[in-house]
């Protein structure tokens, strides 16, 4: 049985995916007291980050110094990523469309640049799931700070619209989750270039 919990702590959402005795935490914006009562008995494996923007790690450092845990990010969001934290390495750059697992469960990274340059989602298909930070909340999307990054993001929405099923639950990195068959505005991007 896999379980999704949600931990919300300053607007901003965490996801703990716990399979069995395993477990990977999407975004660590939330101390690790919140998370430490969903882990009895269970190791968690992964932190994946969705970008390297303050709200979304700022509890990174406190997680890494109590668990052995593997810290992944996108290879374009490494040199964000070191700024906040120069004294630790992530453990594994994660490229686009590469696989992660957590037996059983597999989790597929979709590089999805615009609020950041490296920013992903994550989805896990067998559960119906897709974890999107800042790139898809509901009824919108994250900061944009430029033009350039603007057609970046459409690109990436475009991208996920495509390759998502409408069935998938949408979990932000803020708000409230939502169904990608009902995020129907993102059908108006095929009009932008």
């Amino acid at each position: 049985m896999v379980v999704i919990e949600k931990i919300v702590y300053n607007g901003t959402n965490s996801y703990l995916i716990i399979s069995g005795d395993r477990a990977c935490l999407i975004d660590v914006s939330a101390p690790l007291s919140m998370v430490e009562k969903f882990l009895k008995n269970v190791k968690l494996e992964y932190i994946l980050i969705t970008h390297a923007h303050m709200r979304h790690i700022q509890y990174l450092r406190e997680f890494r110094s109590s668990i052995n845990c593997k810290i992944c990010i996108h290879k374009n969001e490494v040199t964000d990523f070191v700024k906040v934290f120069p004294d630790i390495e992530p453990d594994l750059k994660l490229k686009h469309m590469q696989d992660v697992k957590i037996t059983p469960i597999e989790i597929t990274v979709y590089h999805t640049p615009g609020h950041t340059e490296g920013s992903v989602c994550f989805e896990i298909r067998s559960l119906k799931a897709l974890f999107t930070g800042d790139t898809l909340l509901k009824d919108g999307f994250g900061k944009i700070r430029s033009p350039q990054d603007m057609q970046k993001i459409v690109i990436s929405l475009k991208m996920l619209s495509r390759s998502i099923p409408p069935e998938t639950r949408i979990y932000p990195g803020h708000g409230e989750e939502t169904v990608m068959g009902r995020e129907v505005w993102l059908d108006g991007l095929d009009m932008l270039s």
